[in-house]
């Protein structure tokens, strides 16, 4: 049981790395425009997630794709300076204060669950401005990359070994990244799925 568990999380974080891939090349090549303001409040983001998620006493199996993409969302983070869309909102400042409160919050308790909750709930808002982007201008992104990224997500909730409200800090990023993933993906393909049927 747990040999399968750590198959899983080590196949969803060679994924992302091959995902990774594409995606930074078109980044590079102007052909995608990442939102700078999702991309850096992800890299503070996955910082808190990743270390409350291990506090919390989630496994090493779920733990390397996080770690992975904390890495990941800062190279892409350093790149959108260049050649993203570097529109910052409240809706970001709001993120990112979140973030900080969920920390905060997390060092006065002692509890690394706390930090788990208000930073996912960050996240959320954090991931409005690149729906929105996505919705628009679904042209300047790379469907490879985050379709891959979609099978990252996918591997990591095999990847759980624990399903129960007890395990929340193993479950609850895993649950929430797949279905954060499954949107853009429906974003992305949207415009597709739309010429076929016509």
């Amino acid at each position: 049981m747990y040999l399968d568990n750590y198959f899983f999380g080590i196949a969803a974080g060679a994924l992302s790395v091959i995902a990774f891939t594409p995606y930074v090349f078109s980044i590079v090549k102007g052909e995608t425009r990442p939102s700078a303001s999702s991309w850096w409040t992800w890299f503070l983001i996955s910082l808190i997630t990743t270390s409350s998620t291990w506090y919390a006493g989630a496994t090493w199996a779920v733990l390397v794709l996080p770690v992975w993409l904390c890495f990941s969302y800062l190279v892409v983070s350093i790149l959108s300076v260049k050649y993203g869309d570097n529109n910052w909102d409240l809706m970001n400042k709001f993120c990112v204060l979140g973030a900080l409160v969920g920390a905060i919050l997390w060092w006065i308790t002692g509890e690394p669950l706390v930090a788990l909750v208000i930073s996912i709930v960050a996240d959320v808002f954090a991931s409005i401005p690149n729906f929105r982007h996505v919705l628009k201008n679904p042209e300047q992104e790379n469907r490879l990359g985050w379709t891959l990224g979609w099978g990252t997500a996918l591997l990591e909730l095999f990847a759980v070994s624990q399903w129960s409200f007890g395990s929340l800090a193993e479950s609850g990023w895993a649950v929430y990244f797949f279905l954060n993933m499954t949107i853009v993906l429906l974003l992305l393909w949207r415009a597709s799925a739309k010429k076929l049927v016509l």
